[in-house]
């Protein structure tokens, strides 16, 4: 980003001021009495700073140019391969969450078979189309959930019963 602002507007107004002041200066020396001499002075400062206040108020004329240049710009670079970075690892979670709801599934599924003690082809399919409903994976999975409890708990009993 540049800005650019016109100076010779500037110097102009200053040259201008320069040869007003000049002017000023010889009629103060050739008016005769010091009165008149402080009157013209008066008038002529207050003439030239009206038109420095014009000049102020006008609107300044500003430029912005931007401007960019890829053949030698790293920044740009940069940027974009910390985006093609961002999209891959963005690629590679979704990837892995996948896999991992895969896994998930599959222990569930597992779990479910040890349950039900044996399986044949077609309780694994009607088991793989369970599992197409979430409803009926939250059931599956509270109904495995409750028999690994009892086991666990039998175990507990029957250790108990050893021990004494």
């Amino acid at each position: 980003m540049s800005t650019k602002i016109d100076t010779s507007t500037i110097y102009e107004m200053f040259e201008t001021q320069k040869s007003e002041l000049a002017e000023l200066k010889k009629m103060i020396i050739n008016t005769a009495t010091p009165t008149e001499k402080n009157e013209a002075a008066t008038n002529a400062i207050t003439r030239l700073m009206e038109r420095v206040v014009e000049e102020v108020k006008k609107p300044a004329k500003v430029e912005y140019r931007h401007t960019f240049d890829i053949r030698n710009s790293w920044f740009f670079f940069s940027w974009v391969a910390l985006v093609i970075i961002i999209l891959g690892l963005f690629w590679a979670m979704g990837n892995q969450r996948q896999t991992i709801t895969e896994f998930r599934s599959n222990d569930l599924k597992y779990r479910y078979i040890r349950m039900q003690g044996q399986t044949n082809e077609e309780s694994l399919f009607r088991l793989q189309q369970q599992f197409q409903h979430r409803d009926s994976v939250r059931v599956i999975r509270n109904r495995v959930e409750e028999f690994e409890r009892l086991v666990r708990e039998q175990a507990e009993r029957m250790e108990r019963d050893e021990n004494k």
